[in-house]
């Protein structure tokens, strides 16, 4: 029987073995509550004061601790913007968009339709759906946070959101990692939500499959539970995210969001003894840049309760659209 943190284990040490170590966020986050002026200093500049620092560390290491850092800041106050800007209907039930392009052919105005569309097909419009609602809700807070920026300018003030936008601009500016690819907050943090999504939709697919014959509420408990346990992806290094996603066939060809779990995936595994969903250990590769020797997981990890919302969005739709039951057969 596999133990419930054999995957976090493991993935810590392929880092290492990899050549790569962890710089954990959490202080230098407390460290600019406790003095925000940390935020123009050359310590935060510097790794955060990690040391030691090799001489041959790539430029993008710092940056990444810098960058990573200022999100994880920002992110709290996305988090609250999430929850205050999601359309609820009077029922308390999330209102989507229908997605522009959208390969599905559904319509969220057409329940039948819904109702009477493959699985798969449904589920996939389901991702398409909340991905492009959460990327308007996004564009909308990075127009918020510009604009607190701007007043602060005018005024002659500062706030923390203020400043953390003015410096992660300044960051992106002069990204050897992000300003050739044209990156800046409200890219990242779109492809970031989208992964996020990503893996909740995989968790709560892959219950009925790995498990059947529960109701919703079995299965909605069953993912609600295993969340902590898929939460460890979110603390490695993106090339080792992308290396399990991979090896586990849970990451399509075109890197998108809105294609459902296939039934020949192996990342997840249903513990019977436990009665929880884990992710397989026995997927993990040592995998690391040419020269990368630190990593920080994604600054949504550090954003308390981030990933647990995007998460709660997730159960919340497959119960209203019934996708435990309508995957139940996926398998067969």
């Amino acid at each position: 029987m596999a133990r419930a943190n054999d995957f976090a284990l493991t993935y810590l040490a392929a880092h290492e073995q990899a050549g790569m170590e962890r710089i954990n966020l959490a202080p230098i986050l407390r460290r600019i509550l406790e003095d925000p002026n940390y935020l123009f200093g050359e310590e935060l500049q510097n790794l955060g004061g990690h040391c030691p620092a090799h001489g041959d560390t790539r430029k993008e290491d710092y940056e990444k601790v810098v960058i990573n850092t200022l999100l994880a800041m920002l992110y709290n106050d996305l988090r609250d913007h999430i929850l205050a800007r999601m359309p609820m209907d009077a029922d308390g039930h999330v209102v989507l968009p229908n997605p522009p392009e959208s390969p599905h052919g559904l319509d969220v105005a057409d329940p039948a339709g819904l109702a009477a569309a493959d699985p798969d097909r449904m589920v996939g419009f389901l991702r398409d759906s909340i991905c492009h609602l959460l990327d308007a809700i996004i564009k909308e807070w990075a127009v918020k946070v510009m604009v607190e920026e701007e007043r602060c300018r005018a005024e002659g003030t500062i706030t923390e959101l203020a400043a953390a936008s003015y410096v992660l601009a300044q960051a992106l500016e002069n990204s050897v990692l992000h300003s050739p690819s044209g990156y800046d907050m409200v890219s990242i943090t779109k492809t970031g939500s989208h992964t996020a999504l990503h893996v909740c939709w995989n968790l709560v697919e892959s219950a009925p499959l790995l498990r059947p014959g529960l109701d919703a509420a079995g299965y909605e408990d069953l993912a609600r539970r295993s969340l902590k346990q898929i939460l460890p992806l979110a603390m490695g290094s993106l090339g080792m995210l992308c290396q399990f996603m991979a090896a586990g066939r849970i990451e399509a060809d075109d890197h998108q969001a809105i294609h459902p779990l296939r039934t020949d995936q192996s990342a997840f595994v249903y513990d019977a003894e436990q009665n929880v969903i884990l992710l397989n250990a026995d997927l993990i590769e040592p995998t690391a840049m040419e020269g990368e020797r630190h990593y920080t997981g994604c600054p949504a990890f550090y954003a308390n309760g981030l990933i647990n919302l995007y998460m709660e969005v997730v159960l919340a739709l497959a119960v209203r659209y019934d996708v435990y039951r309508r995957l139940q057969g996926k398998a067969a």
